[in-house]
C-alpha cells in the first residue's frame, strides 16, 4: 500500500535500485498490509538525514510502523534475510526509529553489496 499521492509520485519519479525493488517486494509479500510512507526525496527532511532517499537510483523506502504488532521483529526479519554490506556489518537494511516530524517508522535501505539470504542467516520467528 502507498500512503498518498505524494509518495506515489516519489515512487514513480526516479528509478529504484534493483536491490531496493527486491527488498520492497519481499516485504510486501512477507508483512501483512505494509504501507510505504516515504520514498525518493529531492532534499533532506531532517538534520540527521543521510541523503540515501535522494540517491538515483533510489536506495531507500520508509514504512509505517503503527499498525504492526512488533515493528522491531519486522526489522529483525528483514535484516535476517538482507545484509546491507558485508564490509560494514554494523549497517542494517531495516531500522526501526523515530526521526523528527516523521515519527516512528521502519526505514529500509540497500547498497550495491546488499546480499539476500533466501532462507535467512539465522532462525527467527516468521512475522
Amino acid at each position: 500500500m502507498i500512503a498518498n499521492v505524494k509518495v506515489l509520485r516519489a515512487l514513480m519519479e526516479v528509478p529504484y535500485h534493483h536491490k531496493m525493488i527486491a527488498l520492497a517486494m519481499w516485504t510486501v509479500i512477507r508483512v501483512n498490509h505494509p504501507l510505504i510512507t516515504s520514498a525518493y526525496r529531492s532534499e533532506k527532511v531532517h538534520e540527521d538525514d543521510s541523503g540515501i532517499h535522494m540517491t538515483i537510483p533510489c536506495r531507500a523506502l520508509d514504512w509505517e510502523s503503527r499498525r504492526l504488532d512488533d515493528p522491531q521483529a519486522v526489522c529483525d526479519d528483514i535484516n535476517n534475510h538482507f545484509e546491507y554490506d558485508p564490509k560494514r556489518p554494523e549497517m542494517k537494511c531495516a531500522i526501526y526509529h523515530k526521526v523528527g516530524k516523521l515519527g516512528w517508522h521502519i526505514h529500509t535501505q540497500v547498497h550495491d553489496r546488499t546480499i539476500y539470504y533466501k532462507d535467512g542467516k539465522e532462525e527467527v520467528d516468521h512475522v
